[in-house]
């Protein structure tokens, strides 16, 4: 790390211009203005000192903006930690079903093993495309809790001395499972733990709901931290017992729950019912009864790249033991001490009962309070999106702004996250996507349709494409604006006066994100996601496969469902945009009534094969076709198919077989405008 620049410090005067552009797509002129009058004083007056000690605290600290972010964006924020900071993972099945205590110890023989590749040093360095990134966040990941605190909370690290064993959750309650060193006995050393969790999971009466601890740490910070408080003085037992169950390596969640669809999924790993969980742990390993598995990240010190390095680990050590299928037996006995667990025990008084409470009704009052959606759409993926020539991701960040507008009506400030890590102790910027360009063709595609030509649009789009990738480049090079100015902000010393352009409502209107958005492109995940961050926004975690899409959306009653359906939409009338705009109106339209009338007939066809036939003749067999569905068995039908894929290979083809009638009613307006 020693290696790697500084996170430099931006150019005041870019800064500012930069925000300006940035800032003014989201608000009336008059709005606009009065913060542009306001800026340029700014830059005149407290700007350039503010600037300075940007400069000297840069050239004392290893990195300026490390512990400002920490507190602005973590240890103030008093929201909850699982619904609005953690995130989720949920991983792939495995090849061939795991019994949850199985799956359990191959987790935590894993994760055992990969801690002590960390703490020898014998990890490869991370690297993207062969430019060494930063490991500092690494030395938070094992051992550490957040704790809340009055005003602010904080993180503990623990010795190693008091951190060599594992948190288990299993039906509200706690144990402390400790593992002998690993020893060159993969298996047995896994077979150990799993008799250790099966005894666990077999013997464990369920603890009622209202004596839950693990609750507690979904509430709101203040809330948590009277909690504890009252925790801690019920009795010193409590107390050894929370010392024991924070000071762990991490948590290992053994849930009862089998999620099975993907939005069950998600929200199992996002919050699931809050009792096996302690969210202020660094992480936590989630065990599923049906033999899925997932994590879930406290957020402070570590993002969810970092963790990346570790689950993907996680997941291939956990995938090579079911695809060995090795069977082990009572003759497998690993080198040392066995494994062996203890519960933790907590007392309780009426004061301590009276917390838990009110944290569970407002744990299901949030719960309800919130709408998760997911959305899959496997209609095209990356390649495709780089055939057309434009940057997969910013291709989806401009679905998520004509998604918005469509069904809001606005322009929604936007972050996107991007990484800093290829600077020393670097973590994140916001790369913002609203620019001029992409506010004008969302007003284009939803305002009037009809005043602008098709290539008009897609012009506008490629523009907007091309704007986002550049602004997330020029993050990702230390020189984006939200943290800069940030920390001009946090410049300020005690009892001086903070300049209007602080308090402007442009300036903090432009940063209450209504989208929050960050992709991790990973093929183990099959879930991703958190909550949102403002009260009437969106958390939109997105990956992008090869052939497929997959976003997980989170509010509170926004219409989350809705925006997924809006995204669909999006995607498919962008692709159709991109590769149509060479195209006359005519010619358009004599494809769309070509596909029409083929799929109608096709559709006539498939309402008339359920009646009575007449026995016939088996017709010969037909070249495989797309369109061939069970109903295509006549010649007739046959005849049909082959003529619909004779058609040109275009993108109007795909966007009719997903939504034929709502692209004529909606989208032909806008593709054939009166006006070009």
């Amino acid at each position: 790390m020693a290696s790697l620049a500084k996170l430099p410090v931006p150019d005041l005067h870019d800064t500012v211009a930069r925000f300006a552009e940035a800032a003014r797509p989201l608000f009336s002129a008059d709005e606009f203005e009065t913060c542009l009058a306001k800026l340029n004083d700014f830059v005149a007056t407290q700007g350039p000192t503010l600037q300075a000690r940007l400069h000297q605290r840069s050239a004392e600290h290893a990195n300026w903006l490390e512990d400002w972010w920490n507190e602005y964006a973590y240890f103030l924020n008093r929201s909850s930690v699982c619904f609005n900071v953690n995130y989720f993972f949920g991983f792939r099945d495995t090849s061939q079903p795991m019994a949850q205590a199985r799956l359990a110890a191959a987790l935590i023989d894993s994760a055992v093993r990969f801690r002590s590749q960390l703490e020898s040093d014998s990890l490869e360095l991370d690297n993207i495309r062969g430019k060494p990134m930063c490991m500092y966040q690494y030395q938070y990941m094992f051992a550490t809790c957040r704790h809340p605190g009055e005003q602010r909370d904080w993180t503990e690290v623990y010795p190693r001395s008091e951190s060599t064993h594992i948190a288990v959750a299993h039906k509200g309650r706690y144990f402390v499972l400790r593992v002998p060193a690993a020893s060159t006995n993969r298996h047995a050393d896994i077979a150990q733990i799993e008799r250790q969790l099966q005894i666990i999971i077999d013997t464990t009466a369920q603890l009622e709901r209202g004596k839950s601890i693990g609750v507690l740490t979904a509430a709101l910070r203040d809330d948590w931290y009277a909690a504890r408080e009252c925790l801690l003085q019920v009795s010193s037992d409590n107390a050894a017992s929370l010392r024991v169950l924070e000071s762990s390596a991490f948590l290992v969640s053994l849930e009862s729950v089998a999620p099975v669809t993907h939005k069950e999924f998600s929200l199992a790993c996002h919050c699931s019912d809050g009792t096996d969980r302690y969210f202020d742990k660094n992480f936590q390993i989630l065990v599923f009864a049906n033999g899925r598995y997932g994590f879930n990240g406290e957020h402070s010190l570590t993002d969810a790249t970092t963790d990346m390095r570790l689950c993907n680990v996680l997941v291939h050590d956990v995938e090579t033991v079911a695809a060995e299928a090795q069977v082990t037996t009572a003759g497998d006995v690993a080198e040392g001490a066995p494994a062996t667990f203890e519960e933790l025990h907590f007392d309780y008084n009426d004061e301590l009962l009276g917390h838990i409470q009110r944290a569970i009704e407002y744990f299901d009052a949030t719960v309800a309070a919130h709408e998760l959606s997911t959305l899959v759409f496997d209609s095209f993926g990356k390649e495709q999106i780089k055939k057309m020539k434009v940057s997969p991701d910013a291709f989806v960040q401009m679905a998520m702004q004509l998604a918005y507008y469509r069904q809001f009506r606005h322009v929604p400030a936007t972050y996107e996250s991007a990484s800093t890590k290829a600077f020393a102790r670097g973590r994140t910027e916001t790369s913002r996507s609203v620019s001029a360009h992409s506010a004008a063709w969302c007003k284009a595609m939803v305002d009037h349709p009809e005043t602008t030509g098709l290539h008009a649009k897609a012009e506008l789009l490629r523009q907007s494409i091309a704007n986002q990738s550049q602004f997330t480049a020029q993050c990702a090079k230390g020189s984006g604006i939200d943290r800069h100015l940030l920390g001009l902000e946090f410049a300020l010393q005690e009892g001086e006066e903070r300049h209007a352009l602080f308090e402007d409502q442009v300036f903090t209107g432009s940063r209450h994100w209504k989208l929050s958005t960050s992709q991790i492109s990973d093929p183990i995940l099959a879930a991703y996601g958190w909550g949102e961050v403002v009260d009437d926004g969106f958390g939109v975690a997105y990956r992008i496969e090869n052939n497929a899409l997959h976003f997980n959306v989170v509010s509170q009653r926004m219409g989350s469902a809705r925006l997924c359906q809006y995204l669909a939409d999006a995607l498919m009338d962008m692709r159709f945009l991109l590769t149509n705009a060479h195209k006359q109106p005519h010619e358009i339209m004599a494809e769309v009534d070509a596909v029409a009338n083929v799929l109608t007939s096709i559709k006539l066809l498939s309402s008339s094969s359920s009646q009575p036939t007449t026995p016939t003749e088996t017709p010969a067999p037909q070249p495989e076709s797309r369109f061939r569905g069970p109903f295509a068995e006549a010649p007739v039908a046959h005849a049909m198919v082959d003529g619909l894929d004779r058609l040109p290979s275009n993108e109007v083809i795909c966007a009719l077989e997903a939504r034929l009638s709502r692209f004529v009613k909606e989208s032909l307006s806008w593709a054939l405008p009166s006006t070009s």
